[in-house]
């Protein structure tokens, strides 16, 4: 992908992004594994870092341009100590809040203090952005057909 289209995606875009989350490795790696803790990753879909992906624990994880963060950008437009993602063990997902960043933290393009993100979701830092995926999915997926009824 060049990097005229990796600010934006068109429908096209999108389905091909589809692929290129359940090809990655993280996904690979524990797709046949089953879980029952909530499993999510994130994967960076533009920016400098493109292709990057992160395994997220239920842990404080802070993301910036300092090398101490869990997770490290190379993108210049992020902060040093950009925003953290702080898990809830109430919601089963993760808090993520902006750390007083110079040029804020999205979600979903809309700029945040706070929020709870979820499968789908689009973490926007500087020029990168970050998509929230779980990797069980495909676990789910099995599960709900065996629980619909059969049609005659």
């Amino acid at each position: 992908m060049n990097l005229s289209n990796q600010q934006s995606f068109s429908r096209k875009g999108e389905a091909e992004q589809g692929n290129l989350l359940e090809d990655t490795k993280v996904f690979k790696r524990i797709k046949g594994k089953r879980a029952n803790n909530l499993q999510l990753a994130l994967v960076v879909i533009s920016g400098p870092d493109q292709g990057r992906e992160f395994l997220l624990a239920p842990v404080a994880i802070k993301i910036g341009r300092l090398a101490e963060n869990y997770i490290k950008l190379n993108d210049p437009k992020a902060s040093r100590e950009h925003a953290i993602l702080e898990y809830s063990s109430h919601k089963k997902t993760f808090l993520l809040k902006d750390l007083g960043s110079t040029n804020g933290t999205y979600c979903n393009k809309r700029r945040i203090e706070s929020t709870f993100v979820f499968p789908g979701d689009e973490i926007g830092i500087g020029e990168s952005v970050l998509k929230v995926i779980s990797l069980q999915r495909e676990s789910a997926e099995i599960n709900s057909k065996k629980l619909k009824p059969r049609e005659k």
